[in-house]
């Protein structure tokens, strides 16, 4: 299960994780770029990824990954992802599919964008993020949908505030919601029609790879050896 609290402040409220995240490119088609530590690079196969880094895609692109702790991304043409610590991944731009599965007891997840932030418990959905929109879809697992200000317990003029988001709005499997900073929409859709289930699909292909079952064994090997 994952909670999505709208965003209505830059804070972003979660305590860092004392496990350091450390991931591998799984896929890649076309051009995607590392930004890391005031340098950029061009990613390939089997490179790694970690905490503080931001991964954009060119036109054209998909870049797919997979992380120590469970989180498996696919970003699409035209998306940023960046790689907070805590395992929170700030994503402005794009569309990107996600898996989260957890490797160690008590794992937990955040996906962040300029709207919305989704504190995550294991499952499996697509995001599409702009600087004034998000929409998720929900492929496996429920979502609470919180009030952001309600939540964090800060005081605010109600008359400000969305209505829609004074009541916990709960999205399950083929349910979709898009929040564009005012307006809040829930929707029930097809997945079979569902613009976003080829990106899904196309993951689901990846992490069948031996380049993603490559990763997996470095990945656990890496964990083991910090332990």
């Amino acid at each position: 299960m994952f909670r999505c609290l709208t965003l209505l402040s830059a804070l972003l409220l979660f305590t860092p994780s004392a496990f350091t995240l450390e991931g591998r490119v799984t896929f890649i088609n076309g051009k995607a770029e590392k930004a890391s530590d005031g340098k950029s690079a061009l990613l390939k196969l089997g490179d790694s990824i970690k905490e503080g880094d931001i991964l954009t895609t060119a036109a054209n692109s998909r870049l797919g990954f997979l992380f120590s702790d469970g989180a498996s991304f696919l970003m699409t043409a035209g998306t940023t992802l960046e790689i907070k610590t805590g395992s929170v991944f700030y994503q402005t731009t794009g569309a990107v599919s996600t898996s989260f599965r957890a490797q160690k007891p008590g794992s937990a997840w955040a996906v962040k964008t300029p709207t919305v932030v989704c504190a995550v418990r294991g499952t499996a959905f697509t995001v599409e993020a702009s600087k004034s929109s998000t929409r998720v879809v929900m492929f496996k697992g429920k979502v609470i949908v919180k009030d952001f200000v309600r939540e964090s317990g800060l005081s605010t003029d109600p008359n400000e505030m969305m209505q829609d988001f004074l009541n916990d709005i709960e999205i399950n499997s083929g349910t979709a919601l898009t929040y564009n900073g005012i307006d809040v929409k829930k929707e029930n859709v097809d997945l079979k029609k569902e613009k976003t289930t080829a990106l899904r699909e196309e993951h689901l292909v990846i992490e069948k790879s031996d380049a993603w079952k490559k990763a997996v064994k470095e990945l656990k090997l890496a964990n083991s050896a910090a332990e």
